[in-house]
C-alpha cells in the first residue's frame, strides 16, 4: 500500500472499531507507520474520556487491516460531547 493510500488523520480524534470485535478504542493524534509490512494506526489513549481505564496516555496501536470502521472527531472535546448525546438519547429511550 502506497503512503499516500492511507488517510491522513493529522490533528484529530478517532474512535475505531476492530473486526470481530464490539468494543470501540479512542485515539488521539493518530498517524500510519508501515511495521512488519503492514500499516499500523499508531496514536495515544486519550486522557479523560472514560472512567478508570488504565490506558490512559499510552501509546496504542491498531493493524490498519483490522479496523472495520472508525469515525473522526475534531477534538476529545468533540468526541466526548458526541458520546454525551448518544447516552442521553438512550435514557430517554
Amino acid at each position: 500500500m502506497k503512503r499516500t493510500a492511507v488517510p491522513d488523520f493529522a490533528g484529530r480524534f478517532l474512535s475505531v472499531s476492530m473486526i470481530g470485535s464490539q468494543q470501540a478504542f479512542a485515539m488521539d493524534c493518530p498517524h500510519f507507520e508501515m511495521q512488519g509490512g503492514r500499516w499500523f494506526l499508531i496514536g495515544n489513549v486519550p486522557t479523560g474520556v472514560s472512567k478508570g481505564d488504565w490506558r490512559e496516555g499510552a501509546q496504542t496501536a491498531v493493524a490498519w487491516d483490522q479496523v472495520s470502521s472508525y469515525l473522526v472527531f475534531e477534538s476529545a472535546a468533540d468526541y466526548v460531547s458526541h458520546v454525551a448525546r448518544f447516552r442521553e438519547s438512550k435514557q430517554k429511550a
